[in-house]
Parts: C-alpha cells; structure tokens; sequence
C-alpha cells in the first residue's frame, strides 16, 4: 500500500502563481480578434516551467510535462466522503456528462492540470483536470478524465 506526502501549499501556490501571471501579463483584450491563441501558446510554455519550478524540483518528483497526469501527484477530497465531480463520457471527449455526479474518497484520482472554461479569458483555475487511476466503486471509470472544483481538494505526492 502507498503514503502519501502533503504537497498541498505547493500546488495552491502554482494555482495562484500560473492564474496572476496568465491574467496580469498574458491575457489580452478581445483575443478571439488579436491573437489570443497565440499568447496563450506562450503562457503555456511558461507555465510548465513555473510547474517544474514551484511542484516538481522542490518536491523532488520526476513529473510529466505540465498537463499529463502525474502518477506521483494525488487529488484527494479535502472533506467529507464525496464531493461533485464532472466525469468525461468517453476516455478523452469534450463531453463532462457521464452519469456519475459525485466522486467517494476510495477514488485514486492523478493531477493533469488546473482548468478553466474559457482558456482566452480571466482565469480563475476554478477546477482540477484529474485522471480516474482506480476507484473500486466504480471501476468502468478508470482512464476517465474528470473535472473537479479546487475547492473540494487537496494534493498530496505518492510515495511507495
């Protein structure tokens, strides 16, 4: 069986460094009409190096790139036995509507990255994009993507 290391305050503080620097120094003004794609493409490349920086170094991880799931990185509920939760309908679809509405804590879940709606706009980092890597109770949702809100989580490094 595994323990998990807290690494919490380090990802909260990656939540908050990647949202300022997105909206404070990459967003742009209407940017469906000025190249909005194109600065974002540019504040990702700096986002995953801030992740490598402010995650991965000092918790010596050996991570993926910013966005794969990250089998060393742990999304577990903060509270209680269950919170909400947006499963994909396929593997990888755009569609958050399988019919399962809430996650259990007996679910292994794998940090990918943080997620908004609307990438172009103000970003708030509102939710988790997490990877479903076991969960007994519902075993036909391994491999799943999910969305959750950061709310309702926590983060911890895996340890063998």
């Amino acid at each position: 069986m595994t323990t998990a290391i807290d690494i919490d305050e380090l990802i909260c503080r990656f939540r908050i460094a990647s949202r300022e620097l997105y909206n404070n120094f990459f967003m742009v003004r209407n940017p469906y009409e000025n190249d909005g794609w194109d600065s974002e493409q540019r504040f990702s490349d700096v986002e995953e190096l801030l992740f490598q920086k402010l995650v991965l170094e000092p918790t010596s991880i050996n991570g993926e790139k910013y966005g794969r799931a990250q089998p060393m990185i742990l999304v577990q509920l903060r509270l209680g036995e269950f919170a909400p939760i947006r499963l994909n309908r396929e593997i990888e679809s755009g569609y958050w509507d399988y019919p399962i509405p809430e996650v259990t804590n007996d679910a292994r879940l794998l940090f990918l990255e943080f997620f908004d709606w609307d990438q172009l706009d103000y970003r708030n980092n509102q939710y988790v994009l997490v990877q479903v890597d076991h969960w007994p109770s519902h075993p036909e949702t391994v491999g799943k993507r999910a969305l959750i809100e950061s709310q309702y989580v926590r983060f911890a490094k895996a340890s063998l």
